[in-house]
Protein backbone atom coordinates (compact mmCIF):
# COMPACT_ATOMS: atom_id res chain seq x y z
CA UNK A 1 0.00 0.00 0.00
CA UNK A 2 1.66 3.45 -0.97
CA UNK A 3 0.92 6.72 0.24
CA UNK A 4 -2.38 8.43 0.08
CA UNK A 5 -0.75 11.73 -0.85
CA UNK A 6 2.15 10.12 -3.04
CA UNK A 7 5.03 12.34 -3.81
CA UNK A 8 4.07 13.62 -7.05
CA UNK A 9 5.84 11.91 -10.47
CA UNK A 10 6.26 15.62 -12.07
CA UNK A 11 8.60 17.23 -9.62
CA UNK A 12 10.69 13.80 -9.26
CA UNK A 13 11.29 14.04 -12.80
CA UNK A 14 11.78 17.99 -13.17
CA UNK A 15 14.44 17.14 -9.90
CA UNK A 16 16.28 14.75 -12.33
CA UNK A 17 15.97 16.71 -15.73
CA UNK A 18 17.91 19.70 -13.91
CA UNK A 19 20.45 17.63 -12.80
CA UNK A 20 21.13 15.82 -15.96
CA UNK A 21 20.54 18.54 -18.42
CA UNK A 22 22.09 21.09 -16.13
CA UNK A 23 24.22 20.18 -13.68
CA UNK A 24 25.95 16.92 -15.69
CA UNK A 25 28.63 17.82 -17.62
CA UNK A 26 28.68 14.64 -20.78
CA UNK A 27 32.61 14.64 -21.07
CA UNK A 28 33.73 14.61 -17.57
CA UNK A 29 30.75 12.31 -16.65
CA UNK A 30 30.73 14.69 -13.72
CA UNK A 31 27.64 16.42 -11.54
CA UNK A 32 28.50 19.94 -10.64
CA UNK A 33 27.59 22.29 -8.18
CA UNK A 34 25.94 24.81 -9.79
CA UNK A 35 25.01 26.11 -13.18
CA UNK A 36 25.89 30.07 -13.92
CA UNK A 37 23.93 30.23 -17.04
CA UNK A 38 20.67 28.80 -18.71
CA UNK A 39 22.53 28.51 -21.45
CA UNK A 40 23.55 24.94 -22.16
CA UNK A 41 26.87 26.24 -24.18
CA UNK A 42 28.01 28.59 -21.38
CA UNK A 43 26.44 26.98 -17.91
CA UNK A 44 30.10 25.98 -16.94
CA UNK A 45 32.06 29.00 -18.26
CA UNK A 46 32.55 29.54 -14.24
CA UNK A 47 34.45 26.35 -13.55
CA UNK A 48 38.47 26.98 -13.00
CA UNK A 49 40.95 27.01 -15.35
CA UNK A 50 43.75 24.61 -15.19
CA UNK A 51 46.67 27.27 -14.26
CA UNK A 52 44.05 28.11 -11.46
CA UNK A 53 43.78 24.56 -10.56
CA UNK A 54 47.76 23.74 -10.69
CA UNK A 55 48.07 26.59 -8.43
CA UNK A 56 45.33 25.67 -5.52
CA UNK A 57 43.52 28.79 -6.12
CA UNK A 58 41.55 30.60 -4.43
CA UNK A 59 41.95 27.25 -2.26
CA UNK A 60 43.32 23.52 -2.33
CA UNK A 61 39.84 21.96 -1.98
CA UNK A 62 37.95 24.31 -4.74
CA UNK A 63 35.50 25.33 -2.22
CA UNK A 64 32.78 27.35 -3.96
CA UNK A 65 34.16 27.17 -7.52
CA UNK A 66 31.76 24.43 -8.65
CA UNK A 67 34.04 21.85 -8.72
CA UNK A 68 33.15 21.06 -4.86
CA UNK A 69 31.43 17.91 -4.64
CA UNK A 70 31.61 15.89 -7.18
CA UNK A 71 31.91 13.31 -5.84
CA UNK A 72 29.11 13.51 -3.15
CA UNK A 73 26.62 14.36 -5.95
CA UNK A 74 27.92 10.94 -7.44
CA UNK A 75 27.40 8.83 -4.87
CA UNK A 76 23.74 10.08 -4.11
CA UNK A 77 22.97 9.60 -7.74
CA UNK A 78 24.17 6.08 -7.97
CA UNK A 79 21.88 5.36 -4.85
CA UNK A 80 18.86 7.35 -6.90
CA UNK A 81 19.24 4.59 -9.42
CA UNK A 82 19.15 1.96 -7.28
CA UNK A 83 16.34 2.85 -5.81
CA UNK A 84 14.42 3.78 -9.12
CA UNK A 85 15.30 0.12 -9.80
CA UNK A 86 14.42 -1.94 -6.98
CA UNK A 87 11.51 0.42 -6.79
CA UNK A 88 10.55 -0.98 -10.67
CA UNK A 89 10.18 2.46 -12.15
CA UNK A 90 13.57 2.84 -13.24
CA UNK A 91 13.86 4.73 -16.85
CA UNK A 92 15.48 2.14 -19.53
CA UNK A 93 19.01 4.80 -19.33
CA UNK A 94 19.46 4.46 -16.10
CA UNK A 95 22.19 1.65 -16.66
CA UNK A 96 23.86 3.50 -18.85
CA UNK A 97 24.06 6.52 -16.70
CA UNK A 98 25.32 4.91 -13.85
CA UNK A 99 27.91 3.68 -15.79
CA UNK A 100 28.48 7.25 -16.78
CA UNK A 101 27.98 8.13 -12.71
CA UNK A 102 30.99 5.43 -12.32
CA UNK A 103 33.67 6.82 -14.68
CA UNK A 104 33.36 10.28 -13.40
CA UNK A 105 34.07 8.51 -10.18
CA UNK A 106 36.73 6.53 -11.36
CA UNK A 107 38.13 8.88 -13.43
CA UNK A 108 38.87 11.32 -10.33
CA UNK A 109 40.45 8.46 -8.81
CA UNK A 110 43.24 7.46 -11.96
CA UNK A 111 43.65 11.16 -13.63
CA UNK A 112 46.01 12.28 -11.36
CA UNK A 113 48.19 9.53 -11.39
CA UNK A 114 48.03 8.61 -7.75
CA UNK A 115 45.15 5.53 -7.96
CA UNK A 116 42.90 5.40 -4.86
CA UNK A 117 42.97 9.16 -4.16
CA UNK A 118 39.19 10.52 -5.29
CA UNK A 119 39.68 13.72 -5.87
CA UNK A 120 36.50 16.17 -5.51
CA UNK A 121 36.38 16.82 -9.28
CA UNK A 122 38.03 17.24 -12.60
CA UNK A 123 37.61 20.71 -14.66
CA UNK A 124 35.97 20.56 -17.91
CA UNK A 125 38.32 22.79 -19.38
CA UNK A 126 40.95 20.21 -19.89
CA UNK A 127 39.56 16.96 -18.77
CA UNK A 128 42.18 15.94 -16.30
CA UNK A 129 42.84 18.98 -13.23
CA UNK A 130 42.03 18.41 -10.11
CA UNK A 131 42.60 20.47 -7.06
CA UNK A 132 45.45 18.91 -4.68
CA UNK A 133 43.44 18.50 -1.43
CA UNK A 134 40.01 15.91 -1.65
CA UNK A 135 37.73 15.41 1.76
CA UNK A 136 36.66 12.23 4.00
CA UNK A 137 33.54 13.21 3.15
CA UNK A 138 34.43 12.72 -1.21
CA UNK A 139 36.12 9.24 -0.19
CA UNK A 140 32.96 8.32 1.66
CA UNK A 141 30.16 8.88 -0.98
CA UNK A 142 32.29 7.61 -3.72
CA UNK A 143 32.72 4.29 -1.97
CA UNK A 144 29.11 4.09 -1.32
CA UNK A 145 28.05 5.17 -4.40
CA UNK A 146 30.68 2.25 -6.16
CA UNK A 147 29.36 -0.18 -3.59
CA UNK A 148 25.69 0.42 -4.53
CA UNK A 149 26.22 0.23 -8.54
CA UNK A 150 27.81 -3.17 -7.56
CA UNK A 151 24.78 -4.27 -5.97
CA UNK A 152 22.04 -2.67 -7.92
CA UNK A 153 23.49 -3.51 -11.57
CA UNK A 154 24.96 -7.00 -11.81
CA UNK A 155 23.93 -7.27 -14.59
CA UNK A 156 26.15 -4.36 -16.37
CA UNK A 157 28.58 -5.25 -18.93
CA UNK A 158 31.69 -7.23 -17.15
CA UNK A 159 34.33 -4.56 -18.08
CA UNK A 160 32.16 -2.15 -15.71
CA UNK A 161 31.91 -4.61 -13.00
CA UNK A 162 35.30 -5.35 -13.23
CA UNK A 163 35.78 -1.25 -13.27
CA UNK A 164 33.74 -0.61 -10.02
CA UNK A 165 35.73 -3.72 -7.91
CA UNK A 166 38.98 -2.51 -9.02
CA UNK A 167 37.94 1.50 -8.29
CA UNK A 168 37.30 0.16 -4.60
CA UNK A 169 40.25 -1.95 -4.42
CA UNK A 170 42.49 1.18 -5.46
CA UNK A 171 40.90 3.26 -3.00
CA UNK A 172 41.82 0.48 0.18
CA UNK A 173 44.69 0.22 -0.87
CA UNK A 174 45.59 3.91 -1.16
CA UNK A 175 44.24 4.32 2.00
CA UNK A 176 45.75 1.55 3.90
CA UNK A 177 49.02 3.47 2.47
CA UNK A 178 48.58 6.32 3.54
CA UNK A 179 46.13 6.59 6.25
CA UNK A 180 48.68 5.49 8.86
CA UNK A 181 49.89 6.72 12.30
CA UNK A 182 52.91 8.29 10.59
CA UNK A 183 50.71 10.29 8.42
CA UNK A 184 48.41 11.29 11.27
CA UNK A 185 45.76 9.14 9.87
CA UNK A 186 45.41 11.89 7.10
CA UNK A 187 44.23 11.19 3.48
CA UNK A 188 47.23 14.11 2.60
CA UNK A 189 46.95 16.38 -0.50
CA UNK A 190 47.95 14.73 -4.21
CA UNK A 191 51.36 16.41 -3.86
CA UNK A 192 52.32 14.90 -0.44
CA UNK A 193 51.15 17.62 1.62
CA UNK A 194 49.30 17.76 4.64
CA UNK A 195 45.64 18.33 4.19
CA UNK A 196 42.37 19.37 6.22
CA UNK A 197 38.90 18.01 6.65
CA UNK A 198 40.79 14.37 6.19
CA UNK A 199 41.25 12.83 8.81
CA UNK A 200 39.85 9.12 8.92
CA UNK A 201 40.99 8.08 12.43
CA UNK A 202 41.34 9.74 15.91
CA UNK A 203 38.51 11.95 14.59
CA UNK A 204 35.00 13.28 15.36
CA UNK A 205 32.23 10.46 16.36
CA UNK A 206 30.89 10.86 13.00
CA UNK A 207 33.53 10.37 11.11
CA UNK A 208 35.33 7.04 12.89
CA UNK A 209 33.74 4.85 10.56
CA UNK A 210 34.72 6.12 7.16
CA UNK A 211 37.76 4.42 7.48
CA UNK A 212 36.48 0.64 8.11
CA UNK A 213 33.58 1.93 5.59
CA UNK A 214 36.11 1.68 2.60
CA UNK A 215 38.07 -1.69 3.74
CA UNK A 216 34.74 -3.51 4.12
CA UNK A 217 33.87 -2.80 0.65
CA UNK A 218 36.79 -3.54 -0.66
CA UNK A 219 36.44 -6.91 0.78
CA UNK A 220 32.54 -7.00 -0.46
CA UNK A 221 33.85 -6.02 -4.38
CA UNK A 222 37.21 -8.37 -3.82
CA UNK A 223 36.22 -11.24 -1.51
CA UNK A 224 39.82 -10.54 0.10
CA UNK A 225 39.62 -11.46 3.67
CA UNK A 226 42.50 -8.98 4.34
CA UNK A 227 40.30 -6.22 3.67
CA UNK A 228 37.33 -7.68 6.11
CA UNK A 229 40.23 -7.70 8.94
CA UNK A 230 41.38 -4.08 8.14
CA UNK A 231 37.45 -3.24 8.61
CA UNK A 232 36.88 -5.07 11.56
CA UNK A 233 40.37 -3.68 13.15
CA UNK A 234 38.74 -0.36 13.36
CA UNK A 235 35.43 -1.04 13.22
CA UNK A 236 34.75 -2.92 16.37
CA UNK A 237 36.47 0.51 18.40
CA UNK A 238 34.71 2.84 16.54
CA UNK A 239 30.94 2.14 16.87
CA UNK A 240 31.33 2.75 21.03
CA UNK A 241 32.89 6.14 19.54
CA UNK A 242 29.75 6.47 16.84
CA UNK A 243 27.27 5.81 19.93
CA UNK A 244 28.35 8.64 21.69
CA UNK A 245 27.96 11.07 18.74
CA UNK A 246 26.94 15.10 20.33
CA UNK A 247 24.15 16.95 18.57
CA UNK A 248 27.11 19.47 18.29
CA UNK A 249 28.95 16.98 15.50
CA UNK A 250 25.49 16.55 13.76
CA UNK A 251 24.02 20.38 13.81
CA UNK A 252 24.48 20.17 10.00
CA UNK A 253 22.66 18.35 7.40
CA UNK A 254 25.55 17.25 5.89
CA UNK A 255 27.63 15.07 8.48
CA UNK A 256 24.44 13.77 9.77
CA UNK A 257 23.72 12.05 6.30
CA UNK A 258 27.00 11.10 6.07
CA UNK A 259 27.30 9.19 9.61
CA UNK A 260 23.74 7.53 8.68
CA UNK A 261 25.24 6.47 5.34
CA UNK A 262 28.44 4.95 6.77
CA UNK A 263 26.01 2.84 9.87
CA UNK A 264 23.45 1.80 6.80
CA UNK A 265 26.43 -0.21 5.21
CA UNK A 266 27.77 -1.55 7.89
CA UNK A 267 23.88 -2.48 9.47
CA UNK A 268 22.94 -3.82 5.69
CA UNK A 269 26.20 -5.68 4.95
CA UNK A 270 25.89 -7.13 7.79
CA UNK A 271 29.75 -8.31 7.94
CA UNK A 272 29.78 -8.17 12.18
CA UNK A 273 27.05 -9.57 13.59
CA UNK A 274 28.22 -8.79 16.73
CA UNK A 275 27.68 -4.88 16.10
CA UNK A 276 24.08 -5.28 15.12
CA UNK A 277 22.69 -3.86 18.31
CA UNK A 278 24.95 -1.16 18.27
CA UNK A 279 24.71 -0.15 15.15
CA UNK A 280 20.93 -0.36 15.57
CA UNK A 281 21.06 1.98 18.57
CA UNK A 282 23.25 4.12 16.49
CA UNK A 283 21.22 5.09 13.90
CA UNK A 284 18.66 5.59 16.17
CA UNK A 285 20.80 7.99 17.56
CA UNK A 286 21.17 10.12 14.32
CA UNK A 287 17.84 9.87 13.41
CA UNK A 288 16.64 11.88 16.90
CA UNK A 289 19.54 14.78 15.44
CA UNK A 290 18.09 14.59 11.82
CA UNK A 291 14.43 15.01 13.15
CA UNK A 292 14.52 18.49 14.29
CA UNK A 293 16.70 20.08 11.31
CA UNK A 294 14.18 18.45 9.28
CA UNK A 295 11.55 19.53 10.68
CA UNK A 296 13.33 23.24 10.90
CA UNK A 297 14.30 23.24 7.45
CA UNK A 298 10.63 22.42 5.94
CA UNK A 299 9.27 25.02 7.70
CA UNK A 300 11.70 27.26 5.86
CA UNK A 301 11.33 26.33 3.12
CA UNK A 302 7.67 26.73 3.35
CA UNK A 303 8.31 30.35 4.51
CA UNK A 304 11.08 31.14 1.83
CA UNK A 305 9.74 33.77 -0.66
CA UNK A 306 12.90 34.55 -2.74
CA UNK A 307 13.81 32.93 -6.41
CA UNK A 308 14.50 29.56 -6.38
CA UNK A 309 16.07 29.67 -9.75
CA UNK A 310 18.85 32.38 -8.28
CA UNK A 311 22.74 32.29 -9.58
CA UNK A 312 25.42 31.82 -7.87
CA UNK A 313 27.84 34.74 -9.34
CA UNK A 314 31.15 33.75 -10.80
CA UNK A 315 33.21 33.09 -7.88
CA UNK A 316 35.74 35.37 -8.88
CA UNK A 317 33.91 38.46 -8.00
CA UNK A 318 33.33 37.28 -4.68
CA UNK A 319 34.77 38.61 -1.55
CA UNK A 320 36.60 35.61 0.03
CA UNK A 321 37.24 34.54 3.71
CA UNK A 322 40.03 32.56 5.07
CA UNK A 323 39.50 29.42 6.30
CA UNK A 324 39.36 29.48 10.17
CA UNK A 325 41.40 26.19 11.03
CA UNK A 326 44.58 26.84 8.99
CA UNK A 327 44.90 30.00 11.26
CA UNK A 328 47.65 29.30 13.46
CA UNK A 329 46.91 28.96 17.39
CA UNK A 330 48.95 32.22 17.68
CA UNK A 331 46.90 33.80 14.78
CA UNK A 332 50.44 35.05 13.17
CA UNK A 333 49.85 33.47 10.05
CA UNK A 334 46.79 31.28 8.14
CA UNK A 335 49.15 29.02 5.26
CA UNK A 336 48.31 25.76 6.09
CA UNK A 337 51.35 23.59 4.67
CA UNK A 338 51.95 26.05 1.95
CA UNK A 339 48.58 26.94 1.01
CA UNK A 340 46.32 29.15 1.34
CA UNK A 341 42.50 28.43 1.95
CA UNK A 342 40.47 31.49 0.39
CA UNK A 343 36.93 30.85 0.62
CA UNK A 344 34.55 31.95 -1.90
CA UNK A 345 31.28 33.62 0.35
CA UNK A 346 28.20 32.80 -2.07
CA UNK A 347 25.13 35.47 -2.61
CA UNK A 348 22.45 34.84 -0.08
CA UNK A 349 20.24 34.36 -2.99
CA UNK A 350 21.84 31.65 -4.34
CA UNK A 351 22.89 30.53 -1.26
CA UNK A 352 19.89 30.07 0.74
CA UNK A 353 17.42 28.01 -1.56
CA UNK A 354 20.32 25.65 -2.81
CA UNK A 355 21.15 24.98 1.09
CA UNK A 356 17.03 24.66 1.84
CA UNK A 357 17.03 21.61 -0.87
CA UNK A 358 20.20 19.92 0.02
CA UNK A 359 19.48 19.98 3.48
CA UNK A 360 15.95 18.56 3.23
CA UNK A 361 17.19 15.65 1.09
CA UNK A 362 20.16 15.02 3.34
CA UNK A 363 18.13 14.67 6.38
CA UNK A 364 15.85 12.78 4.78
CA UNK A 365 18.66 10.31 3.74
CA UNK A 366 19.68 10.46 7.56
CA UNK A 367 16.17 9.48 8.98
CA UNK A 368 14.89 7.14 6.29
CA UNK A 369 18.44 5.19 5.92
CA UNK A 370 16.81 4.17 9.32
CA UNK A 371 14.51 1.27 9.10
CA UNK A 372 12.96 1.60 12.37
CA UNK A 373 12.18 5.45 11.63
CA UNK A 374 9.15 7.25 9.76
CA UNK A 375 7.95 10.37 8.57
CA UNK A 376 5.54 12.01 10.49
CA UNK A 377 2.26 13.49 8.85
CA UNK A 378 3.75 17.33 9.05
CA UNK A 379 6.94 15.82 7.57
CA UNK A 380 5.32 14.31 4.57
CA UNK A 381 2.87 16.84 3.69
CA UNK A 382 5.40 19.82 3.98
CA UNK A 383 7.57 18.06 1.85
CA UNK A 384 4.65 17.03 -1.06
CA UNK A 385 3.84 20.96 -0.62
CA UNK A 386 6.95 21.95 -1.47
CA UNK A 387 7.61 19.28 -4.46
CA UNK A 388 4.01 20.93 -5.65
CA UNK A 389 5.77 24.52 -4.68
CA UNK A 390 8.90 24.76 -7.02
CA UNK A 391 9.72 24.42 -10.65
CA UNK A 392 13.06 22.52 -10.25
CA UNK A 393 14.01 22.58 -13.34
CA UNK A 394 14.98 26.26 -12.92
CA UNK A 395 16.85 25.65 -9.97
CA UNK A 396 20.70 26.52 -10.51
CA UNK A 397 22.60 24.61 -7.80
CA UNK A 398 23.22 20.90 -6.42
CA UNK A 399 20.90 20.69 -3.73
CA UNK A 400 18.66 19.27 -5.78
CA UNK A 401 20.64 15.81 -5.92
CA UNK A 402 20.25 14.95 -2.12
CA UNK A 403 16.56 16.54 -2.36
CA UNK A 404 15.77 13.83 -4.89
CA UNK A 405 18.07 11.27 -3.02
CA UNK A 406 15.44 12.02 -0.02
CA UNK A 407 12.72 11.56 -2.03
CA UNK A 408 13.67 7.85 -3.93
CA UNK A 409 14.12 6.77 -0.16
CA UNK A 410 10.57 8.31 1.19
CA UNK A 411 9.16 7.04 -1.88
CA UNK A 412 10.53 3.10 -1.67
CA UNK A 413 9.57 2.79 2.02
CA UNK A 414 5.99 3.67 1.11
CA UNK A 415 3.21 4.93 3.60
CA UNK A 416 3.27 1.90 5.67
CA UNK A 417 6.96 2.64 6.45
CA UNK A 418 7.70 6.65 5.79
CA UNK A 419 4.48 8.07 8.54
CA UNK A 420 4.55 7.67 11.91
CA UNK A 421 2.33 9.00 14.77
CA UNK A 422 5.53 9.45 16.60
CA UNK A 423 6.14 12.39 18.57
CA UNK A 424 9.31 14.55 17.93
CA UNK A 425 11.75 15.41 20.16
CA UNK A 426 13.29 18.99 19.03
CA UNK A 427 16.25 19.78 20.41
CA UNK A 428 18.00 23.30 20.39
CA UNK A 429 21.17 22.76 17.59
CA UNK A 430 23.39 25.71 16.23
CA UNK A 431 22.75 26.72 12.80
CA UNK A 432 25.94 28.08 11.68
CA UNK A 433 27.43 26.41 8.78
CA UNK A 434 30.86 25.71 7.96
CA UNK A 435 33.06 23.45 5.55
CA UNK A 436 33.99 20.88 7.58
CA UNK A 437 33.88 18.38 4.46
Amino acid sequence: MRNERPLPAPPLESLRKQIREVLFHPETELIYDYATSRDPVHRFDHLPAPEEVAADFPNPCGWSTGMEDSMLNAGSMLDVLRLEREDGDSPETAPAFACRLLHGIHRCATVHGHPGFVARSITPRDGKSCYSNSSRDQFTLAVYGVWRFLRAFPDAPSAEIQRARELLHSIACYCEHTVTAGHEYDLGRLDGGRAIVSKMWQCGAHEVLRLPMIYAAAFEATGDGHWRDAAREYAIPALPVTLGVSARECYWDIPTAQLQISLRFFRETDLFPELRNGLSSAMKRVTQLARPQLQRLLARALAFEGDWGAFCENWRFLPMKITPQTISPRGDTAVFDGKTYLNPCFNAAYAEPNALLRGIGNCLIAVLLDDSAALDRFEVDSLQTLLEKVNFTLCTGSGTVQLLHGCRLALHRGAEHSLSNATITQEVLHEEEFHSY
